[in-house]
């Protein structure tokens, strides 16, 4: 039986923690996107294919490509890790753009003591070395994504705008939303997790379906200045038919990090597994922009909300683009070079001490040239 008193009481508090938790999802909307949002006049644009590849992880708890050996001791008293990965093939169509994907999308949360309890996983020197509280949660997920965007001009006093309305349609082959929640003491974490999950489940019972609602707009306010909004799953919902719920007490002397699992072989000393379906809501992503043009570029300035906030400023002309994102402290190099567009971003000069990464390859297949009308 679980703990009763004050852990049936917590017990509850995480069972609405996780109800009301949205879904990750990976962004439908990327960096060059929004760039060429901001840069260009997609009603104008001609016929083509687009084939890409994104990926973005962003942490404040060790250096992405620190070994366990070399882990530098955690100071703050919050830790997060964000990532996301996308594969993605859209096709342009004058004013409508047809697009399939497939996208991973990962947020780990936790207060200090969770963070040194998972580098004790990693390196047992890094465990908590007084009694310390511990709470983390995750939300995860895996789906292939169908998107039908259609484009419509709008004529502004100072040139052409636009608005763009999506509509995608989810296949959600992995959900993981999880609360853990404890007290490190005498060297033993001793707490209680709920965790919902697909995984141990067959892959025909974890498949579920969902939709998703998008909008885009664009304005000039004078012949040098734009504006834009974009709004990612402003409607949506994922009906996922089949979960387990595990519900568990747990007592380890360290916690072996596994992604896929929350905790690798923690024993749980009772708990049980039910099963249930849930409406799942998604995570909403906003971001409004500006640019100012000048000569054969653009100053730009964003802001973007999902789980997190961050600004975004920089330049970007047709041949490359150098971008500075805050709070993370990354910059982000674009080199546009006939077909291909890539792009690379670190929050440090040496890779191997970045927290945070962007890495992108895009590459573009003209299908026709005319002018849409």
């Amino acid at each position: 039986m679980l703990r009763k008193g004050s852990s049936l009481v917590l017990l509850l508090m995480m069972c609405l923690t996780v109800g009301a938790e949205p879904v990750a999802l990976p962004p439908l909307w990327t960096e060059s996107f929004w760039v060429q949002h901001l840069t260009s006049l997609p009603v104008t644009n001609g016929e083509r294919l687009e084939t890409g590849y994104h990926l973005f992880a962003r942490t404040n708890v060790r250096p992405l490509l620190q070994s366990g050996q070399s882990l530098q001791p955690f100071t703050r008293g919050y830790g997060y890790y964000r990532f996301a990965s996308l594969s993605e093939i859209r096709l342009h169509l004058s004013r409508w753009r047809v697009s399939y994907a497939f996208g991973v999308a990962d947020h780990f949360e936790g207060d200090g003591g969770a963070v040194h309890l998972y580098l004790g996983g990693l390196n047992l020197a890094q465990l908590p070395t007084s009694d310390a509280d511990v709470t983390a949660t995750l939300n995860r997920s895996a789906v292939n994504r169908w998107t039908v965007e259609h484009l419509l001009p709008l004529q502004c006093k100072h040139g052409e705008g636009w608005l763009l309305l999506a509509g995608s349609l989810y296949l959600s082959r992995r959900i993981q939303q999880g609360a853990l929640s404890g007290r490190w003491h005498n060297a033993q974490f001793d707490g209680d997790l709920l965790l919902d999950t697909t995984r141990g489940l067959d892959a025909g019972d974890t498949r579920s379906t969902g939709w998703g609602l998008h909008l885009a707009l664009s304005v000039p306010l004078s012949a040098r200045w734009r504006v834009s909004f974009w709004g990612e799953n402003l409607l949506g919902q994922i009906r996922q038919r089949k979960l387990q719920r595990i519900t568990a007490r747990v007592q380890a002397n360290t916690i072996v990090p596994d992604a896929d699992g929350f905790l690798h072989a923690a024993p749980f000393l009772s708990g049980r597994v039910d099963y249930l379906s849930r409406n799942l809501s998604l995570q909403p992503q906003l971001a409004v922009a500006a640019a100012y043009h000048q000569g054969k570029g653009a100053w730009l300035l964003r802001a973007s909300w999902d789980a997190d906030e961050e600004w975004i400023a920089g330049y970007a002309s047709a041949d490359y683009r150098l971008l500075f994102a805050l709070p993370r402290g990354e910059w982000s190099m674009a080199y546009h070079t006939g077909q291909w567009t890539l792009v690379a971003g670190f929050s440090s000069v040496n890779p191997v001490q970045a927290k945070h990464a962007t890495l992108s390859l895009r590459y573009t297949i003209p299908l026709a040239s005319t002018r849409s009308q």
